[in-house]
C-alpha cells in the first residue's frame, strides 16, 4: 500500500463536520471515520489537566482567553503521553456505549500485556488500525470540537481542516433543534459562543500552516464544488467528478446518507436552507448579545451584522429555560465575573 496522509477534521459540533466527513469519504482516495474514538482526546486534555493541578467536565470546550498554560505545554504533554495497550483499549471498550463515538470500532483482540504506546500521534495510529480503514491514500477521523489537538497534528503531518458556521446558527441547531438534540440539553449562550470562538482562535493561530485549511459552511452549502475543490486543492488530489452527487452522498458502506440536520432537511444532498435559520428561532435578544459578543469574530468570517453591537446588553443579557447541570451554571451568560470579563474583551475589539 503507498503512504498514507492522515486527515483530522474538526469544529464546533453541528458546524457541518459530519457533513464534511460524509462529502470527502465519497472520493475515491479518500477514507474518513465519523467521531471513532471520542474519548482518546477527552482522556488527554483530562490527564494534561491533572499534571498541572486542574480539572474540568467539559475539558474541550477551553478556548485560549481562559487557559492558565500555553499551547507549548499542552503540545509538548501530548506528544509524550502515554497509555499501555490495555489502557487503549480500556477506553475503547467504554467508547462501545458511548454515544459520541459514530464509527464503532472492530472487535478488540484480546491482550494481556502492558506495552506502552507513547504519543497522540501513535495513539491515533493505533486505534484508527482498529477499524475497518480502507486501503485509501487518505485517510482520518472527524471529532468535534478538537481545535486544541491541531497544532500538534499539522506538527506531525497530519492535514487538518476546521468547519466554521454563523455562531447564531450554531446557537441555534444546539438550543433550539427539532427532533435530536445532538449536543443534549439547552446550555447557556455564552457557552457556545465561546466554544465557537475557539475556532476563530485556531484559525488566526494556524494561518499560513501548509498543514491546515478551514472553510465556511454556509460556502459549503451554497457552493459545494467550489469548496470540494479548494480542498482536494489542499490535499493535492484530483478533484471530485462533476456528476459525483447526482444520486446523493453515500456513507462509508455505500448507503446513501440523509443529513443529521437538526432542522429536518429533506434534501439527501446539500441543501442552503439551514443558512440563516436562527431567524426563525432565536429572539432579537438572542441574535444581539451573540453578535455582541461575536462581532470582530463574525467581522473576520465575513458574517454580516444586522444591528450594532452594544455592550448594555451584555450586563442586560439572560438566557430562560435552562435544566439544571451539575456541571455548567444556568447563570452562565450573566454571571458578574463572566459579564466583566465580556464587556473587557468587548473594548478591547472595538476598533477591530
Amino acid at each position: 500500500m503507498s503512504k498514507r496522509t492522515n486527515i483530522f477534521i474538526t469544529g464546533m459540533g453541528r458546524s457541518g463536520t459530519t457533513l464534511i466527513e460524509k462529502l470527502l469519504s465519497n472520493h475515491d482516495k479518500i477514507d474518513i471515520l465519523s467521531q471513532p474514538f471520542p474519548l482518546l482526546f477527552i482522556e488527554s486534555k483530562k490527564r494534561f489537566l491533572r499534571s498541572i493541578g486542574e480539572s474540568g467536565y467539559f475539558v474541550l470546550n477551553q478556548c485560549m482567553e481562559d487557559r492558565c498554560y500555553s499551547q507549548e505545554q499542552f503540545d509538548e504533554f501530548i506528544d509524550t503521553i502515554h497509555l499501555s495497550c490495555s489502557e487503549l483499549f480500556g477506553l475503547f471498550s467504554a467508547m462501545g456505549s458511548y454515544s459520541g463515538q459514530c464509527t464503532k470500532h472492530n472487535v478488540l483482540p484480546t491482550i494481556n500485556n502492558d506495552k506502552k504506546i507513547i504519543g497522540l500521534k501513535n495513539l491515533y495510529l493505533e486505534s484508527i488500525e482498529l477499524f475497518d480503514v480502507a486501503d485509501k491514500l487518505f485517510v482520518g477521523s472527524k471529532e468535534i470540537m478538537c481545535e486544541e489537538f491541531l497544532p500538534y497534528l499539522c506538527d506531525n503531518g497530519f492535514k487538518c481542516l476546521i468547519i466554521i458556521r454563523d455562531p447564531r446558527d450554531v446557537v441555534a441547531s444546539v438550543n433550539y433543534p427539532i427532533g435530536h438534540k445532538y449536543l443534549g440539553s439547552k446550555k447557556p449562550t455564552l457557552f457556545i459562543v465561546k466554544t465557537w470562538r475557539k475556532s476563530i482562535e485556531y484559525i488566526r493561530y494556524l494561518s499560513g500552516q501548509k498543514n491546515f485549511l478551514f472553510i465556511r459552511y454556509e460556502d459549503l452549502v451554497c457552493n459545494p464544488y467550489f469548496v470540494l475543490d479548494k480542498i482536494t486543492n489542499f490535499l493535492e488530489l484530483e478533484p471530485f467528478k462533476p456528476n459525483q452527487f447526482e444520486k446523493g452522498i453515500s456513507d462509508r458502506n455505500g448507503e446513501l446518507w440523509k443529513a443529521n440536520s437538526s432542522f429536518h432537511s429533506k434534501n439527501w444532498f446539500i441543501s442552503p436552507n439551514s443558512v440563516g435559520k436562527y431567524m426563525d428561532v432565536l429572539s432579537g435578544e438572542e441574535i444581539k448579545y451573540i453578535e455582541t459578543v461575536c462581532f470582530c469574530d463574525m467581522k473576520m468570517m465575513q458574517y454580516g451584522l444586522s444591528s450594532i453591537p452594544d455592550r448594555n446588553i451584555i450586563c442586560d443579557f439572560r438566557d430562560h429555560d435552562l435544566e439544571y447541570s451539575k456541571h455548567l451554571d444556568r447563570d452562565y451568560s450573566s454571571l458578574p465575573e463572566n459579564i466583566q470579563k465580556e464587556i473587557l474583551r468587548f473594548e478591547s475589539l472595538k476598533a477591530c
